[in-house]
């Protein structure tokens, strides 16, 4: 009688990549029902920049681990965009000017945190906040 011994090894499927396009669409989704309380908030802003962060990042997590896409990219929106694929590059030159504009700000976590020098400059170096939804939005579902 013949003895056969398997030894059998956890798979591993890296579900990474599509759960944070899942919270991109989330954070997307939280702007589109976001209520402005009729005065200046910076939450659509952030909620904007965390859905491309997390959007861009999905796509790198295809071919690293989270380890490495965190340490490479930070919350650098730029960085990450433009490390990039040639054919996941998305944005034409405007849209890539109106997301450097918001990724000045949200990698100092000027979007999260109050800023008195933005303030006093009536947050004009903000970007347009409906250009900026549109970048994210084509990023998002392209």
């Amino acid at each position: 009688m013949t003895h056969y011994i398997l030894n059998a090894s956890a798979g591993y499927v890296n579900l990474s990549p599509d759960a944070f396009h899942i919270w991109a669409k989330h954070y997307y989704k939280c702007k589109q029902d976001f209520q402005t309380p009729g005065h200046f908030s910076p939450v659509p802003y952030f909620l904007l920049c965390r859905a491309v962060e997390l959007e861009i990042k999905s796509r790198h997590l295809q071919s690293k681990n989270r380890k490495e896409v965190k340490e490479e990219f930070g919350h650098h929106l730029i960085k990450a965009y433009e490390a990039l694929d040639e054919e996941q590059k998305a944005l034409n030159g405007d849209e890539l000017k109106i997301l450097n504009a918001a990724n000045e700000i949200y990698r100092g976590k000027g979007f999260e945190y109050f800023d008195p020098e933005h303030a006093l400059r009536g947050y004009s170096n903000f970007p347009d906040l409906d250009s900026l939804d549109a970048v994210a939005k084509k990023l998002i579902q392209p």
